[in-house]
Order: structure tokens, then sequence, then C-alpha cells
């Protein structure tokens, strides 16, 4: 399969970006990579909504035709590429392995989506003044994201949103380490889906609130954490270097 057939549109601190760049990786999978500012509005221009008519990253091009929603993305690129499978064999941890998808996408993306943006709202702040404002809310085609934007334009989230956010990161945080006191990872005994599609949002976790991981009620969480971060797909899809606009975004 040729390294041009390939094509990523993704975010620099993305963590859901980081879950379709840790698979690749793992897969070994060339791409080419087209890194969008977010916070600049990117993901709204006319072109990038042709190819994801929702105004989010990331989205996969192969051969021509467009993937969208980062957990579709990583199941659809362990079926194209034989290498290195990452879904486990037996049914059951396979299922698991579904439903630790499922809890990144409904509870973990949750847990993270108002802290981050409010640690980068600046970045965002010519697009959302008064005179700016109505046209960036009119390129945004979800309802709710132009209700998240506007209440970003009025001062961010407030106090208590945090905290519900907090709270879901807690959640997050004993759910991992109940499962990995009894194997080493998420779906079984072999790295998976299931590790790629938590490992940002742990990872994200332990920048926006480092405190929440101190102390012995997550051991197994932090060793569970260190196992991930030490394959060698981590680096690359968490700290990514392959576009000559990494330098120039924002990544924690």
């Amino acid at each position: 399969m040729s390294a041009n057939t390939l094509a990523l549109y993704h975010g620099m601190a993305s963590t859901c970006s980081k879950k379709v760049r840790m698979c690749l990786y793992e897969k070994g999978a060339p791409f080419a990579s087209h890194l969008l500012d977010l916070q600049k509005f990117e993901q709204h221009a006319p072109d990038y909504l042709a190819l994801n008519p929702n105004g989010v990253v990331p989205t996969l091009v192969h051969n021509g035709r467009a993937i969208v929603e980062s957990s579709v993305i990583i199941d659809y690129l362990d079926d194209v590429f034989a290498t290195n499978p990452l879904k486990p064999q037996d049914p059951f941890e396979r299922a698991q392995m579904r439903l630790w998808m499922k809890f990144s996408d409904d509870v973990a993306y949750q847990a993270v989506y108002a802290p981050t943006w409010q640690a980068l709202r600046h970045r965002a702040e010519a697009g959302l003044k008064s005179g700016a404002l109505a046209g960036t809310l009119s390129q945004i085609p979800s309802p709710e994201r132009r209700d998240r934007w506007e209440k970003m334009a009025q001062g961010g989230f407030s106090d208590k949103e945090l905290e519900a956010a907090y709270a879901r990161m807690v959640v997050c945080l004993d759910k991992v380490e109940a499962q990995t006191r009894h194997r080493p990872w998420l779906a079984g005994a072999a790295f998976s889906l299931a590790d790629i599609a938590m490992l940002p949002f742990i990872d994200r976790i332990s920048n926006l609130r480092p405190e929440f991981l101190e102390g012995p009620a997550y051991e197994a969480l932090r060793d569970w954490l260190a196992r991930g971060k030490a394959r060698k797909s981590f680096e690359p899809a968490f700290r990514f270097k392959d576009d000559p606009r990494a330098a120039e975004l924002p990544n924690f």
C-alpha cells in the first residue's frame, strides 16, 4: 500500500488526533500530514468541511475517501493494515475493547474538553472578538459547538462546568485503575485499541491536573501509563514533529 494513499487532517494538541496518530505509528503506516490550527478555526474552512462536514478533527483520507470520528478511524486502520493487529482475538476481550472505545468517546472526551479549551482560549481571541464573532459562529456546522464557542467568547467555561469536568476525570482514573490492577492492558494481556483510545485522555488529565494522579490510589494506573509511554508509537504521536507547522502549534 503506497504511503501516498493515506492523509491525516489533525490537530497538534487534539486528544482524538493523538489517538489516530498512535494507531498509525503502531501500524507503521506512513501518512501525509495536514495539521490544522484549531484555535484559528481552520477546521471550519470550506475545503475541510467538504471532507468532514462536522468541522472537527481528525479526518483520515484513504484512497480518496474520507473516514471521520477517531474511534471509527482506528478501528478502520486495524482492519486495513494487517501488521501488528490491535484487536484481541478472544471475543470477550474484543467486546471489552469496544466498551473502552465507547467510554473514551462518551466520558473521557467530556472530562478533558472544557479544561483543554479553557487553557487554549487565548489563542482564539481574534476570532471571538465582537466584530469577528458572528462570522466565526456562522462557519461552525454544529449548534452545540456554536454554543460552546459563543460561551468562550463570553469568558469561557464556568467554575461549575470545570468542576463537572474534573469529576469526570476522577471517574476515568478510577475506571482505568480498577482494570489495570489485575491485567497489564485495558482489554486483556495485550496492548489494543482500548489502550490507544484511552492513553491520550489519561495523559491529558496528567497534564491538566497532575495532582489527581498522585498518591497510592492510582499506582496501577501510573504503571499502565508508563507502559503506554514506553511504546515506540507514543513519542512521535504525542510529540508530533513530522509537519512544518508542528513547532508553531500548541501541544500538551
